[in-house]
């Protein structure tokens, strides 16, 4: 496991964004997806329509996958979607935690230890 600097973290913010605006929009189509679907199957509508419209439900979730990936490819762990949330392995004070972020966030300003969750979130100790 590689263990992020607050640095080091930092500077992925921007493409991390970058890789959640593109989940984001992807979600989107999916939820809207998801709703033609259900619209489709409360009707009994065409049985060959529903299969095309579940097909691409499932291209669009998979699309989502595969841009989380992208962030565990750099080594962080995405946490979330509603938030959109991003823990980096670090060390801290000799433990490991994970440093946390948060979308619309423009620095990381908190962490949280390893068996805890964004509820645990506590500010980073000022140097």
């Amino acid at each position: 496991m590689r263990y992020f600097t607050l640095a080091e973290a930092e500077a992925l913010l921007p493409e991390i964004e970058k890789i959640y605006e593109a989940v984001s929009e992807l979600a989107a189509r999916a939820e809207a997806k998801g709703a033609a679907i259900s619209k489709l199957e409360a009707s009994g509508g065409d049985a060959s329509q529903l299969a095309i419209e579940r097909s691409q439900f499932q291209f669009l979730a998979n699309s989502v996958h595969e841009r989380l990936q992208d962030i565990v490819d750099l080594g962080a762990v995405p946490k979330g979607l509603a938030p959109a949330l991003v823990d980096f392995p670090s060390r801290l004070g000799g433990r490991e935690v994970y440093l946390c972020w948060k979308l619309g966030e423009k620095r990381i300003a908190f962490y949280h230890g390893v068996e805890e969750g964004f509820s645990g979130r506590q500010p980073l100790p000022r140097k």
